[in-house]
């Protein structure tokens, strides 16, 4: 499904020297049902999770999406991350002037969905994650774990290929993360892929495949 070879990328610091994050960086996820990517704080887990999301163009290398060769071209990606791909961040994101439902339907109302479409999908992504009574109220009347299980809902809604979710846990006590857990294994059981940056070990241990980002490469861990 999606392979990345030979990705190299840096940045110019202030004082005009270059960091070097990656260095010839290869990937292929092809079969795992999940993948976790853990690494120190400044190792590039979450520039590489912008890479696979198309949101970072600035690297040299490769870039295959279902053995098709992905452009550094902003337009061409963000018609690719729409269509193919659902994103979970640490903060969840939400729009504090729309409630749960329109915060979910978002992505459906950019691709054009009618509005029966747009009802039974929102309420079945809602219906996933334990959040459909929770619809008509807005992101400040929500905890945490609540908001987060609404931007999972978001970003499945869509029935994308592939989900990515930067520390998706990070902002959360440890009952409320097992919450949102209990959430991602469900979502694995059901089919969907899963990439997942974390520090956490046992954030980690609910994927399949477990890597770690070091000495500007990632490798896999036993």
């Amino acid at each position: 499904m999606i392979q990345l070879i030979n990705i190299n990328k840096g940045y110019i610091l202030p004082n005009k020297k270059r960091l070097v994050l990656f260095e010839n960086l290869s990937l292929k996820i092809e079969n795992e049902k999940s993948l976790s990517i853990q690494g120190r704080s400044g190792a590039g887990k979450t520039t590489l999770l912008n890479i696979i999301a198309g949101l970072d163009i600035q690297y040299d290398g490769d870039y295959f999406f279902d053995g098709i060769k992905m452009l550094h071209k902003r337009n061409m990606m963000s018609d690719f991350r729409l269509k193919n791909i659902g994103i979970i961040t640490q903060k969840y994101d939400l729009l504090n002037d729309r409630n749960v439902f329109n915060n979910v339907a978002i992505t459906l109302h950019c691709l054009d969905e009618n509005r029966k479409s747009v009802k039974s999908k929102v309420e079945n992504a809602l219906e996933t994650v334990g959040m459909i009574d929770f619809k008509d109220k807005y992101p400040n009347e929500l905890s945490g774990g609540e908001s987060q299980r609404v931007a999972i809902a978001r970003a499945i809604v869509k029935k994308p290929k592939i989900l990515l979710a930067d520390e998706p846990t990070g902002a959360l006590d440890e009952e409320t993360e097992e919450e949102v857990l209990k959430v991602f294994a469900r979502l694995q059981k059901q089919g969907n892929k899963l990439v997942l940056v974390t520090h956490s070990s046992v954030v980690a241990s609910i994927c399949e495949v477990r890597y770690k980002v070091e000495n500007k490469n990632i490798i896999q861990i036993p």
